[in-house]
Formats: C-alpha cells, structure tokens, sequence
C-alpha cells in the first residue's frame, strides 16, 4: 500500500465518521419537535450545516425509515424504526421502569409534578412525568422532550454534580445552542446554574416560566457519574421556606434508592 493510497483511506473514514457525526446530530434535533416536526431550511440552520448537505442525509433517513415527512407539510420528525430500535433498549435502559412507583406515589403525596429526566451527553431528555393534583398548565414538558442540561433544574444539577472543566464546556456548548433565544435567556441561565451551584441542587427560580419554580437533584450511578436526575416543580407559593427544604430532603433520598436499582439496568 502506498502512502497515497492510506492518507486517501483515512480521509475516507475522517468523512464518514463525519457525517455519521452530522446524522447523529440530525437525529438528536428532529426528537425535539416530534409533534410538529422541522422544516428542512430550519434544521440545516439550527444544525449549521448547508442546506444540500441536510438534504442528502434526510433522503438517506428517510429511506431508512429513521426519519418521516409529517403529512401533508414538508415538514420532518423520527421515524418508526427511532421507535423500533428503542423498543429494543428499553429493558436495559428504561429507568422509569425502576423508578416510576416510587415517583407516582410522590407527585401524589407532594401534589406537585415531577419529573424524571437522563443526561444525553450535554443534553437532558424527560423519560417520566407524575402529574399532582396541582395543575401548572403553563409548564409544557412532556416525556421526550430533549433539552440542553442547563436549562432545567433537573438538568442542572446533572450539570454541576460532573468535574468543574466538564462543566465549563457543556455550559459554553448550551449556551451556544440558545444563543438565537436572546441574551434574556442566557442571562436567566447563567444566574439558574450559579444558584444551583451555590446550594448544591438544581434550583429554578423562575428563570424560565414566571411563576413556577422547580427544585431537581441528581440521580448517580455507581461510579458516581451523574446518569439522571429526579426534579419536582410547583408554583412560586408552593415551593417556599420551609417546604423547599423537605422536598429536597425527600428528592435526595429517593435518588439515592433510585442510584442503588441502576444496578438492574446498563448504567
């Protein structure tokens, strides 16, 4: 083999693992608008990636049945084989199974939502959700909403329970993600994750809905890392002194019996 012919070899792989990179990215974007779907010039600004390129590699999810076109739009979301292939996982990785009993009789005792998230590399991703008898129709996350970490408390305290240099860089890529939301927004983030930092739990001081505010701890697997997190939200004159204070006892405690059953899964 000459040396041509390797150089010209790795910059084969260096492309394909590229656009697996890019695909993947795809992927993780069109799970975030599964009910209304993304127009194929949106997602190739969001992904910043040219519009050709998007193109391409949706005719090739499409195909694979990855992806579908939400009828009668040109619009695109997951398709069933995103479906099938988490069908497959779930025994191994459904931690809402573990979890969910102790979690109902919570949101029922608590009266409040709560909720129960996974850390999906800088992201969070909402696997469970226990409604109480307290409604708060203004908070809209649903299970599989896909979020950046730093913009929940549950995703924050997953956030500030890794190394502080990890932290540093998920919190500049999240950032970076919202930017198109307005400085507002990053604001109201930077002053979340410095208030989750300074008490040591995730702590929503309505910095993104006005009137709510959410509490979250996290969930660790036995090597420490945080893998989930368990978070509870309810309005302003719900979650003050000295309640705040019991709840987070009680979150604690069920995340800890919560890290213990990981065992059953593949975390």
């Amino acid at each position: 083999m000459t040396t041509a012919t390797s150089t010209a070899q790795i910059d084969q792989a260096a492309d394909g693992a590229r656009s697996l990179h890019r695909a993947i990215g795809l992927l993780r974007l069109l799970s975030t608008r599964g009910a209304t779907g993304w127009r194929l010039s949106d997602l190739a600004q969001e992904a910043s990636l040219e519009h050709s390129t998007v193109h391409r590699m949706l005719n090739c999810l499409l195909l694979e049945r990855l992806a579908v076109r939400v009828e009668g739009t040109r619009r695109y979301t997951l398709g069933p084989l995103a479906y099938e292939l988490g069908v497959a996982a779930a025994p191994h990785f459904a931690i809402e199974r573990v979890a969910g009993p102790a979690l109902m009789q919570l949101a029922a005792e608590t009266r409040d939502i709560v909720f129960l998230n996974v850390r999906s590399g800088t992201e969070s991703v909402c696997v469970a959700r226990f409604e109480g008898r307290k409604a708060l129709k203004a908070y809209t996350v649903e299970v599989g909403t896909r979020r950046p970490l730093s913009l929940s408390a549950g995703g924050a305290a997953m956030l500030i329970a890794l190394p502080r240099a990890e932290q540093t860089g998920i919190e500049a890529q999240n950032l970076h993600a919202i930017e198109r939301r307005g400085e507002a927004r990053q604001t109201a983030v930077r002053r979340m994750l410095q208030r989750s930092r300074r008490l040591g739990y995730g702590c929503n001081q309505e910095d993104m809905i006005p009137g709510i505010v959410a509490i979250g701890v996290a969930i660790r697997a036995k090597t420490g890392e945080p893998v989930a997190s368990l978070s509870l939200a309810a309005s302003c004159a719900d979650l003050r002194s000295p309640r705040r204070g019991r709840l987070i006892e009680r979150l604690n405690i069920e995340a800890a019996s919560i890290g213990e059953q990981l065992g059953q899964l593949r975390y």
